[in-house]
């Protein structure tokens, strides 16, 4: 998953190691404005700032990212949160209100939980067709069979998975999975779905679970029967 936090202070700085050492892939902006951009130019799992910006108020720019992206989980952090606090961040539109100090693995939890709840998940273990995700354990199986990724074909098999069947270009998989720093090549997304379709074929997964569009993206395919015909 991919979150988006700010790095406006110590707190911040401390969640983002925090969340990268839990598997998240982490993009930082340097103030509200910059959120706003990285929001508009690519889609995250969940956003996590301190309310005290430099330049803006922490309310304006929850009711401006409510506006953009109803569904987006925001979650805002404080060295000190009052009962009032939490109850005020909970009502401008902040899916939680934590205070330092916190637990990282709870706070990772509770962003997976915030973020599939977002993408229509009720369960951490959806499955496709028989290919299971585990977004907690980060872990993805066939029919019962675990499959060995590597850390970026897991981000990649994730992504798709939280799509549920909807066609993701290869611009916005390059974006969630590299950001915008160093960002190879767009061919390297069919090397990555190469070797996926590769480690799912030796569980005898059909070709087609992981369907190409060409030209456009991927998808995880949601019918059985187009699995079947193919």
């Amino acid at each position: 998953m991919r979150i988006l936090i700010t790095e406006t202070s110590w707190i911040m700085a401390t969640i983002a190691k925090l969340m990268r050492d839990e598997g998240f892939l982490v993009s930082e902006a340097a103030d509200a404005e910059d959120v706003l951009t990285h929001v508009a130019q690519c889609q995250y799992d969940a956003v996590l700032f301190d309310p005290d910006l430099p330049d803006m108020d922490g309310s304006d720019l929850i009711r401006r990212l409510r506006s953009r992206a109803p569904q987006l989980p925001i979650l805002l952090f404080s060295r000190e949160v009052s009962h009032r606090d939490r109850l005020r961040g909970l009502a401008i539109g902040a899916d939680d209100v934590i205070a330092w100090p916190f637990d990282g693995a709870e706070i990772a939890a509770r962003v997976r939980a915030f973020a599939r709840r977002a993408r229509g998940f009720a369960s951490s273990t959806p499955e496709f067709c028989g290919l299971r995700i585990d977004f907690d354990r980060r872990r993805v199986s066939f029919a019962g069979h675990s499959i060995h990724l590597t850390r970026l074909e897991y981000e990649l098999v994730e992504t798709l998975a939280l799509a549920n069947g909807r066609l993701l270009g290869r611009e916005a998989l390059i974006t969630r999975l590299y950001g915008w720093e160093d960002e190879p090549d767009w061919k390297i997304l069919d090397v990555y779905i190469c070797r996926i379709r590769a480690k799912l074929a030796t569980l005898d997964a059909p070709a087609q679970l992981i369907a190409t569009s060409f030209g456009q993206g991927y998808r995880i395919n949601l019918l059985a029967d187009a699995l079947v015909a193919a």
